[in-house]
């Protein structure tokens, strides 16, 4: 029984940490920037070779992907770059720059055979957050916070149109692939503006999210997008009538930076600032997968034309090259069915689905989805129970020379996915019958046979071994449990525990604990949600100079949420957080009138 308890023990860890997958198997490539250098957008060219960022280093430059050599820096004496595309030719690559002076806002082209800069457009009176090739090449348009809508020809560089519908400053944009709309995307109100590219003017504005829409993206047909807000919500339109089609993702407090659909239009991918990477399938909107690798938030997304990979860009200062979702290999799919089957957050947990990953990855030999899957089969866990299947897939492991799928074989006995509880034993005490006294007289007589009493079966309870006594946990042992519960990770998900633990963690003074509370109440996880009863969280924990807290006080005082809008204090706070290192806050102040 030890060595089955051992191995079962055994069977919990190798499923716990996917051994076949270790680091990240979708990250195939890691490009280093300059050190500190916060990259605010990137853009891949049509072929998939090269790949330019925008930085506020205030130089654009263009990295070979297969290598990572830096091939070209371009721009002299600019302050920062925002923004950059490449036209569908290749041949030429824009980027939105600040070069500084009174008319340093400007659009420029270079040309990258020669490397020389040929067109250099400034009319934009305030940032330009964002700029975009029509899909002939022949006109680029640009949106800032000058609340206006731009249209420049490529091959004179003159400004062709301005047009200005909002008081609000505009934060993103996109061409329909046809050419013939353009969707850009407003802050303070949350709203869309959907425009008649060829005539140039206004066809609708809807009102998309509760706060700045930060991205926007067509899927390939035209026939929808997509955007995201800084409320961390995702959301797909109709291309036509602009009705929301989709909730990929609800109000979250995790604003999605970036937005992109893959090339054949089977997924939806956002970039959002807690550092994650999410997939959606197109058909349903099911959360598909997540990538994680970057050291702060992820800032801008693109794909090459062929679709072959994506890559991400973050405050960081690094370029990330992606497999494609759905186009990973059997690690991949390892991974992802790890995920599915613990239920990792941000995934609910689908044992079905991590069923049928597995099964395709160890179709294609990765050999810890085989011990998953034979174990799954040996519970009924996500597929039909089946002793068979498992031994069937556990043999094929130990062939490869999985040591606990061996051990599993050799033992001869069904190891559980999961350990009950103890419970109280039951012991066989066979019970002897007490020996009768006999009289002198009967000892002398004849020896008679007589039938010897059967042992009575007595059931003997021993109560299990007496439960020790609590130990007082410090604030950051509260913390940290509390954060296990929040997240689902190595226990169920369970907020109510998690907001119980951070309260006691809170009460205490750890500060991260009061963070976290600001951040339940705000939305509502595990308790009622109160805007209210976040800012009086997220204050006690900016006293404690927390930068996240401080940061989240900045963006309440900035909307309106639980206090009194004042943009004085939301720059107050906004600053103190950005001294004390959040560059979330850092890009929120650049943001700001």
């Amino acid at each position: 029984m030890g060595f089955v308890f051992l191995l079962s023990c055994f069977f919990l860890a190798v499923g716990v940490t996917p051994s076949g997958a270790t680091g990240n198997p979708d990250l195939l490539k890691t490009i280093q920037g300059a050190k500190g250098d916060i990259i605010n957008g990137i853009a891949c060219s049509p072929d998939g070779k090269l790949v330019s960022s925008a930085g506020d280093g205030g130089t654009v430059k263009v990295w070979e992907v297969n290598t990572g050599k830096l091939l070209y820096t371009l721009g002299k004496e600019l302050q920062s770059t925002d923004a950059v595309a490449f036209s569908p030719d290749g041949k030429f690559l824009a980027a939105a720059v600040n070069a500084g002076g009174r008319r340093g806002n400007a659009v420029q082209v270079w040309d990258l055979a020669s490397g020389q800069l040929v067109q250099d457009m400034r009319e934009h009176t305030q940032l330009i957050t964002d700029l975009a090739f029509s899909p002939d090449g022949n006109r680029i348009a640009s949106v800032g916070n000058d609340n206006t809508l731009r249209i420049w020809n490529v091959r004179y560089g003159t400004l062709e149109t301005t047009q200005k519908e909002t008081k609000n400053n505009l934060l993103a944009l996109a061409y329909s692939p046809d050419g013939k709309q353009i969707v850009a995307t407003e802050n303070w109100e949350g709203k869309i503006e959907m425009w008649d590219a060829v005539n140039v003017r206004l066809i609708r504005s809807i009102q998309g999210h509760a706060d700045w829409v930060l991205c926007v993206a067509y899927s390939p047909d035209g026939k929808e997008f997509v955007t995201g807000s800084r409320d961390g919500s995702v959301y797909v339109w109709d291309g036509e009538t602009g009705t929301r089609l989709r909730v990929l993702r609800d109000p979250e407090l995790d604003p999605v930076n970036s937005v992109a659909y893959t090339p054949d239009g089977r997924f939806v991918v956002a970039a959002t600032q807690s550092r994650q990477i999410l997939s959606w399938q197109k058909s349903g909107g099911k959360l598909f997968n997540f990538y994680e690798g970057h050291d702060l938030s992820v800032t801008s997304l693109a794909f090459s034309v062929s679709g072959k990979n994506l890559v991400s860009a973050g405050l960081d200062g690094t370029i990330r090259v992606w497999s494609t979702p759905g186009q990973g290999g059997p690690d991949s799919l390892y991974a992802q069915g790890v995920k599915f089957e613990a239920g990792i957050d941000p995934m609910e947990q689908d044992l079905v689905q991590a069923a049928k990953l597995y099964q395709q990855a160890a179709e294609n030999g990765q050999v810890d989805a085989m011990f998953r899957l034979g174990g799954m089969y040996s519970q009924g866990k996500g597929v039909v129970r089946n002793s068979d299947e498992a031994r069937k897939w556990w043999a094929l492991a130990a062939e490869k020379g999985h040591a606990a799928a061996r051990m599993q074989l050799q033992s001869g006995q069904k190891i559980a996915l999961a350990v009950s509880p103890p419970q109280a034993k039951v012991e066989e005490v066979h019970s002897q019958p007490e020996p009768k006294t006999l009289p002198p007289e009967d000892k002398k007589s004849k020896p008679s046979v007589k039938e010897t009493p059967k042992p009575e079966l007595v059931a003997k309870i021993v109560p299990p071994p007496p439960a020790p006594k609590p130990v007082a946990k410090d604030k950051n042992s509260l913390y940290e449990e509390g954060l296990r519960f929040f997240k689902g990770d190595g226990v169920p998900k369970d907020y109510g525990q998690a907001h119980k633990l951070f309260v006691e963690a809170a009460e205490m003074g750890q500060a991260k604990a009061q963070y976290r509370l600001g951040f339940m109440y705000s939305l509502g996880k595990g308790v009622k949600k109160s805007d209210h009863e976040a800012v009086s969280w997220w204050q006690k924990a900016a006293k404690q100079n927390d930068a996240d807290a401080q940061y989240y006080l900045g963006y309440m005082y900035e909307i309106g949420g639980g206090v009194k809008q004042d943009m004085g204090e939301a720059k107050k706070w906004y600053q103190k957080a950005a001294a004390n290192g959040n560059v979330n806050a850092a890009q929120s102040l650049k943001m700001l009138p």
